[in-house]
Parts: C-alpha cells; sequence; structure tokens
C-alpha cells in the first residue's frame, strides 16, 4: 500500500490537493481510500456527496470516509473510559459531567493514528490518502511514540504487574472504601496495547518505501515559515516528504491591474519557496 499523508497550515487547500490526488489515482486504476482525519471535515464538500465514518464509493477506484472520532474512541478504548466514568461517578460527578471528562484531551486525534494503521494492515487498498489536521496536530501525533515510550517500558509495565498480583488481596477492602473497583485486566491492558500500536504506526509512517507527506503551502509569508518548520519537524521525525504543492497562484493570464501587486509579491514568494525547499519538487496550482 502507498500512504500519502497531505498536511499544511488551516486554510491552504490541504483538503482540495487531497481530494484531487484521490481522483488522480483512482484514474490510474489504483483503488484508493481518501481519509479525513481533520477534526473540521470538508471532505465531502470537495467531493460533493455525504462521507461518513466507513469508506464510500466516490466513483469507479475511489472510495472516501470522514473520520468519526467517538466511534473510533468507543472501539478502541470504551473499557477505560467506562471506568474513568466510573471512578469520577463515585467521586459525586453527575453522569454526563464524568463522561465528558472520561475523553481526555486529543484522543479524537490520537485515534486517528489508529485508523490509519488498520487500513494499512487490511490491505484493502492500494493508495491511502490522509487528509490529516492542520500541520502543528499533525506533528504532535507523530511525537507519541517517542513521549510515550519511557512512561510505558519504565514504569506502566512494572505497574501493571504490581496491580495484577495485588488485586486478589487488595479488592475486597478497596471497593467499600473508595466506593468503585480496581481496574480489571482489559482496563489495564488497553494503554499498552494502544501504545504498542503506535509503535507499529511509527514503523510505517518512517518507511520512505510506503509513506511521504505533502505539504500544501501557499505565496505568503507566514504559511512559507509554517511549512518550513514543518518540513524541518518531519526530517527529525524520520518522515519523508516528497512534494511542496503551491497552491492558490494566481495564473498569468491574469492581466488585471487589480492583481498585479498580488501578482508581484506571489512571483517573489514563488522564488523562496523553490529556493528553501530545494531538491524536492514543487508542483504550483493555479488559483
Amino acid at each position: 500500500m502507498r500512504v500519502i499523508l497531505m498536511t499544511g497550515k488551516g486554510g491552504v487547500g490541504k483538503t482540495s490537493v487531497a481530494a484531487a490526488t484521490g481522483l488522480r489515482c483512482a484514474e490510474m486504476g489504483h483503488k484508493t481510500l481518501v481519509l479525513s482525519t481533520d477534526p473540521a471535515h470538508s471532505l465531502a464538500d470537495s467531493f460533493d456527496m455525504e462521507l461518513g465514518h466507513d469508506p464510500r464509493p466516490v466513483r469507479p477506484n475511489l472510495w472516501g470516509a470522514e473520520l468519526d472520532a467517538l466511534r473510533e474512541l468507543e472501539g478502541n478504548w470504551g473499557a477505560v473510559k467506562r471506568y474513568i466514568t466510573d471512578v469520577l461517578q463515585a467521586r459525586g460527578l453527575d453522569g454526563v459531567a464524568a463522561e465528558e471528562l472520561a475523553i481526555l484531551p486529543g484522543m479524537d486525534e490520537i485515534f486517528s493514528l489508529v485508523r490509519m494503521k488498520r487500513h494499512y494492515d487490511e490491505r484493502e487498498y492500494d493508495v491511502l490518502i490522509i487528509d490529516s489536521a492542520p500541520t502543528g496536530t499533525a506533528l504532535r501525533l507523530l511525537s507519541l511514540p517517542e513521549v510515550a515510550g519511557w512512561y510505558m517500558r519504565r514504569f506502566y509495565k512494572p505497574f501493571e504487574a504490581v496491580s495484577a498480583a495485588l488485586r486478589p488481596l487488595v479488592e475486597p477492602l478497596f471497593r467499600p472504601v473508595a466506593g468503585f473497583s480496581l481496574p480489571t485486566k482489559e482496563v489495564m491492558d488497553a494503554p499498552y496495547e494502544f501504545y504498542e500500536q503506535l509503535i507499529e504506526l511509527e514503523k510505517v509512517l518512517t518507511d520512505p518505501t510506503t509513506t511521504s507527506v505533502r505539504l500544501v503551502t501557499n505565496p505568503e509569508k507566514m504559511v512559507i515559515k509554517e511549512s518550513l518548520r514543518a518540513h524541518a519537524y518531519l526530517s527529525l521525525y524520520n518522515v519523508g516528504t516528497d512534494l511542496v504543492v503551491a497552491n492558490r497562484i494566481i495564473p498569468d493570464s491574469v492581466e488585471d491591474p487589480f492583481f498585479q501587486r498580488w501578482k508581484d509579491q506571489q512571483q517573489q514568494s514563488r522564488q523562496e519557496i523553490r529556493e528553501a525547499i530545494r531538491p524536492l519538487p514543487v508542483r504550483e496550482v493555479p488559483h
């Protein structure tokens, strides 16, 4: 499977570029899935049709889907969520507040990676195109395996072993005092199993024969700076970038004097992109 991650600053047009890339891959005969993991989905608008959590056919060889983070969370984290809810309710929170607090910040973004790994393992498609979250969020997700590694290996696994050994002795006394039970083995295993999935996903993301990133940018000063930072960070995480897409270029055919100053500024920015990103190729897309 070929995996292409589209990312860039919010509003640069990465969803449109992801959809167009998916259409081209399908035309070339490759079974292609375009998956939106951006919390603010707009892939359905690009394809001008309704999309849901499960892949839906768009045209021959092309499918589209928009991640439902709550469904992914329930399927992968349901046992942990229910346990945290029970603990919070035992401490006096009402049911609705407890359920909301049981979903940790950023979990929706994390499970977008799990969905990507599942499609990779199933190999149902030839090409998987990820319309990812804006640059900052995407880069934070790439750092998760490294950040969680020390905690999981050095602290969590020993703690899990001790908890399993003490549970038969402590449980009869614990619930009457605390008001809730100790976590079950299913609850204790879930975080480490999830960490192992992230480790496997990291191998996919850092394999240049399988995965690459395409940075979508605009010929504007602030956008270019963020794109250059993203390229540097991706390199640090050993994730290869194979193309920069400079979107929303005013065509030369536009001769209205109203746009001349804007065209001059874009010309300077286009040159800056090519010099800064060399030797990566740059594909310019007219507005």
